[in-house]
C-alpha cells in the first residue's frame, strides 16, 4: 500500500457500464473493483473522480493515507475524506505502521487516531494498520502483539473499526483469528480466483487506471461488507446546496437521521425520486402532476425510451417529466400498464 514499497433499465437500456483497465491487459473478466486506496502519490483526489469511479467502475468504498509513523501526515487525506463522501462511497483509512514494540504501536496509534479526527474520518470507519516493514516481517507471528496494540489504541481512543493490511507471503503478522486484507497480484487476474476469500478484502493489483484520474491505483476486492459499513454516508451537491445522507440503506434530509428524504431531490447534478428514505428504482413517480421515471439506481432518466412496448419521451431539456402523454390520459396508460 505504501507506494514506495510496491514493484434498471428503461426498454433497451439507459445505463452504459465501462471497463477498468487493469494491471497488464484490459480484459473485461477481472476481479472486482470494489475498493481503492489512495494517497498523496495519487495526488489531491476529486468529488468527480470518485464519482466516475463509483457510478463507471463499481467502487463502493475509498481508503486514504492518514499517517505514517509518529510525524508525517498525509496532506491528501482531508480533502480525499470530503470528496469521498461527496462522491457517496464510504471512506476508510490506513496508517503506515513503523513499530515493532507495543509501546511504539501505541504511541503511533495516538498518533494516527488525532490526525484521522482532524481530518474528518467518521467513527465507525476502518482505520487500518498497514504492516509491511521488513523489520516487521522478519518478526513473524511476534509481530501479532505490536499489530494488536495498535488496533486496541485506535478503537478506545478514536471508536474507529480496524483490521490489519498486509502482503500474502506474511498472513501471520496478522492477528490470529483476525480476518484481513491481503495483497496478492497475480500475473493476469481473472474473476473466478477470488484469492484469500475468508479476509475481508483481497488486493489483486496495484496499476489500476481510472480515465478521468492520473496514475495508478491500488485495487481490491471485498468479501464481506466491513468496509462498507457501520458509518453515514454524506452525499451533496454543492451546486444547489442541498444534502441528504444515507444510513443504513436509508436517505435522510438530515444529519440527525430523523426526516427521511421524499420527493424529487438534486444531486451531483442528475435528480433522484424518494418515498419514504427510500430510492424509487425501475418505477414511476408522479409529482406536480407529472410522470418520471426511474433507472436501476434510482436516477430519473432523459432521452427516449421502451417501456412494455410503448415508446416514451423524456426530453433533453432538463424537465425529466414524460412528454408524449398528457398527465391525465398518462395517468391511465400507466395504471392500466402496471397490472
Amino acid at each position: 500500500m505504501n507506494k514506495t514499497m510496491k514493484l434498471v433499465a428503461l426498454g433497451a437500456a439507459f445505463l452504459f457500464g465501462t471497463t477498468l483497465v487493469s494491471d497488464h491487459t484490459v480484459h473485461a473478466d477481472t476481479p472486482r473493483t470494489d475498493m481503492v486506496d489512495v494517497s498523496n502519490h495519487n495526488g489531491q483526489m476529486t468529488t468527480p473522480e470518485f464519482v466516475d469511479m463509483r457510478n463507471n467502475h463499481g467502487v463502493k468504498s475509498i481508503v486514504t493515507k492518514i499517517s505514517e509513523g509518529t510525524t508525517y501526515h498525509d496532506w491528501t487525506a482531508a480533502g480525499n475524506i470530503r470528496a469521498a463522501q461527496e462522491a457517496g462511497l464510504y471512506i476508510n483509512g490506513y496508517h503506515y505502521l513503523h513499530a515493532t514494540t507495543v509501546a511504539g504501536a501505541i504511541a503511533e496509534a495516538d498518533y494516527a487516531v488525532a490526525m484521522a479526527q482532524a481530518d474528518g474520518l467518521p467513527v465507525g470507519a476502518v482505520l487500518v494498520a498497514d504492516v509491511e516493514e521488513p523489520a516487521q516481517m522478519a518478526m513473524g507471528a511476534n509481530m501479532q502483539a505490536v499489530v494488536t496494540a495498535f488496533e486496541n489504541e485506535v478503537q478506545i481512543k478514536g471508536g474507529f473499526r480496524t483490521t490489519a493490511y498486509t502482503m500474502g507471503s506474511h498472513l501471520e503478522v496478522t492477528p490470529y483469528g483476525e480476518k484481513s486484507w491481503i495483497a496478492s497480484y497475480p500475473y493476469t487476474p481473472t474473476s473466478t480466483q477470488n484469492y484469500y476469500s475468508t479476509e475481508h478484502a483481497w488486493q489483486w493489483g496495484s496499476n489500476g487506471y481510472f480515465p478521468m484520474s492520473l496514475g495508478r491505483f491500488d485495487v481490491n476486492q471485498l468479501y464481506d461488507n466491513f468496509f462498507t459499513a457501520d458509518q453515514a454516508v454524506i452525499k451533496k451537491n454543492p451546486g444547489d446546496g442541498a444534502t441528504v445522507w444515507s444510513k443504513g440503506g436509508v436517505w435522510y434530509t438530515d444529519k440527525s437521521f430523523k426526516h427521511k428524504v421524499n420527493g424529487i431531490k438534486k444531486h451531483m447534478g442528475s435528480y433522484w425520486s424518494f418515498a419514504n428514505g427510500k430510492l424509487i428504482k425501475s418505477n414511476w413517480t408522479n409529482s406536480w402532476g407529472m410522470y418520471y421515471w426511474s433507472d436501476g439506481d434510482g436516477k430519473l432518466v432523459q432521452s427516449q425510451g421502451t417501456w412494455k412496448e410503448f415508446k416514451w419521451d423524456f426530453g433533453t431539456d432538463g424537465t425529466y417529466y414524460v412528454k408524449n402523454a398528457t398527465p391525465k390520459s398518462l395517468n391511465n396508460l400507466v395504471e392500466q400498464l402496471n397490472k
